[in-house]
């Protein structure tokens, strides 16, 4: 299983795997809907912050949450990852 840094390089990518899933009806479990709100909440925070960025108001707030969203969101798919491809 990859470490929780290879999940947070490829946090965005991820995320959007997660959503083309919901979308199409895959594994819409109550462990995948956690899944989904936390990819959800992090594509939010992320298309904030790099609004802010864009126009240089980024507060340290905002950088805080946008990480804090990351990390939630890699911890959360390392768990649902780990747990699937232990079943399979």
């Amino acid at each position: 299983m990859p470490p929780l840094e290879e999940y947070l390089k490829d946090a965005d990518r991820l995320a959007q795997e997660v959503v083309n899933n919901a979308q199409v009806g895959n594994l819409l479990t109550p462990e995948f809907k956690g899944l989904f709100d936390k990819a959800c909440l992090y594509r939010t925070v992320r298309r904030l912050a790099d609004n802010h960025r864009k126009f240089d108001v980024m507060s340290e707030r905002e950088e805080v949450e946008e990480l804090s969203a990351r990390y939630a969101f890699a911890e959360a798919y390392q768990a649902f990852y780990k747990k699937h491809a232990a079943a399979s």
